[in-house]
């Protein structure tokens, strides 16, 4: 069992396209994007990790998993039509959430946190790295 699918208690995850395996993001680096459509500085940096994750997900090997803090399913639905990468299905989200802010100390939003392949926290303050870095010259941003 891959250490995603241990974290997200699930071995699926959500895309626009439809669900799609976890081990499919077997050997790459995991940015953890915790944000909810009512959060306006959620709503501030969405675009901007949008456009980093455009311009480097296939070059630098990474994938972005939006977890939600959102409270109502119809509202996680309608701020996930916005983003480009993936999500955990809204109830899973409900399930994990709370033993998932536990691990990673997410006290507020938005949060990105940067895993590398095996599970290891390599970033807890990605959210500022990413803006300062456009061109991703830093990543994988290895601040612990």
């Amino acid at each position: 069992m891959s250490f995603l699918t241990k974290l997200l208690g699930t071995s699926t995850l959500k895309t626009k396209g439809g669900d799609i395996a976890v081990d499919t993001l077997a050997g790459k680096n995991i940015f953890l994007y915790f944000s909810a459509s009512w959060c306006p500085p959620c709503r501030g940096f969405t675009p901007v990790l949008a456009e980093y994750y455009k311009n480097h997900k296939d070059t630098k090997n990474f994938e972005v998993i939006f977890l939600t803090w959102d409270e109502e399913e119809d509202e996680f639905q309608e701020y996930f039509e916005h983003h480009p990468w993936m999500a955990l299905d809204f109830n899973k989200c409900q399930e994990v959430m709370e033993g998932i802010n536990a691990k990673y100390k997410v006290e507020s939003i938005p949060t990105l946190i940067l895993l590398d392949k095996d599970g290891e926290m390599l970033a807890r303050d990605a959210r500022m790295k990413v803006p300062s870095d456009p061109t991703a010259a830093g990543f994988p941003y290895n601040t612990k």
